[in-house]
């Protein structure tokens, strides 16, 4: 049994949340070693009117259950953003991960193709799970990964591609 919703959003949502809980280590760990307050880290934003690195992870996370219940016609999961530790956020990503290894496949098989509806800002969408998935959901994750890590870097975090892509190519 397969399910090419499963196949495309479970394994690369589990990488990608590996990837910023590394980025986010890498992050904690300069401050530590640079003298530099975990609040300045975590409470940075890449420009004034954009939220801060703690919401990106709190946005990272949300989607990928939220894709998982819309995807399977499930109730949708209430998430709250009081992360404020970099352990809150690892504690926040590792949960999440551990849900997500526990979905099964059967969820997915024989809904990619049922349609719903789904808020985004304002506007309520149709989507069908793998359109959810395509269109929004794995862009929306991948937006507030990126940004997390730009957030760190324009912190002197010395990041590189490498760092981004380890987890995904693992």
């Amino acid at each position: 049994m397969s399910s090419p919703v499963y196949d495309f959003t479970i394994p690369t949502f589990i990488k990608g949340l590996q990837t910023l809980a590394a980025i986010l280590k890498l992050g904690e760990d300069y401050a530590k070693e640079n003298g530099i307050p975990a609040d300045e880290l975590l409470n940075a934003r890449l420009y004034e009117d954009m939220r801060p690195l703690t919401f990106q992870v709190y946005a990272a996370v949300m989607p990928t259950l939220k894709a998982v219940a819309r995807s399977t016609f499930t109730e949708l999961p209430t998430v709250e953003n009081n992360d404020k530790t970099f352990e809150d956020l690892y504690k926040s990503i590792d949960e999440t991960i551990q849900k997500l290894k526990v979905v099964e496949v059967s969820a997915f098989v024989g809904k990619e193709q049922t349609a719903f509806k789904a808020p985004i800002g304002p506007f309520e969408l149709d989507f069908t799970p793998e359109s959810y998935s395509v269109n929004f959901a794995l862009p929306n994750f991948y937006f507030h990964i990126n940004t997390a890590y730009s957030i760190l870097r324009s912190k002197g975090v010395p990041l590189g591609k490498q760092d981004y892509l380890r987890n995904f190519l693992a």
